[in-house]
C-alpha cells in the first residue's frame, strides 16, 4: 500500500505541474491581450498619420495655388510697369 508521505509527494507534484501549466496559459492570454492592445494602438497611430498626411497634402496644394497666383501677379505687375514706362517715357525706373 502507498504510504501517506508518498501520496502527499505525488499530490504536491501534481499540484505543482497543474499550477505551472495554469500559469503558462494565463501568461499567454495576458501576452495575447497585450499584443491585441499594441495592434490597436498601432492601427490608431497609422490612422492618425494618414489624417495628418492628407491635411499636409491639402496645405501643399494650397501653397502651390498661392505660389502660382503670386507668379501671375508678378507677370501682371511687369506688364503694368511696361505700360507705365510707355505712357510716361523711360524716365520712370
Amino acid at each position: 500500500m502507498i504510504e501517506i508521505s508518498t501520496l502527499i509527494a505525488i499530490i504536491g507534484l501534481a499540484i505543482s505541474v497543474a499550477t505551472f501549466f495554469i500559469g503558462r496559459v494565463t501568461a499567454a492570454k495576458k501576452g495575447g491581450a497585450q499584443d491585441a492592445e499594441m495592434k490597436a494602438d498601432i492601427k490608431y497611430i497609422k490612422l492618425s498619420v494618414d489624417k495628418q498626411e492628407n491635411k499636409l497634402d491639402g496645405v501643399v496644394e494650397n501653397f502651390n495655388d498661392v505660389k502660382l497666383e503670386i507668379e501671375k501677379l508678378k507677370e501682371r505687375l511687369r506688364a503694368l510697369e511696361q505700360k507705365v514706362k510707355l505712357l510716361h517715357g523711360d524716365s520712370i525706373q
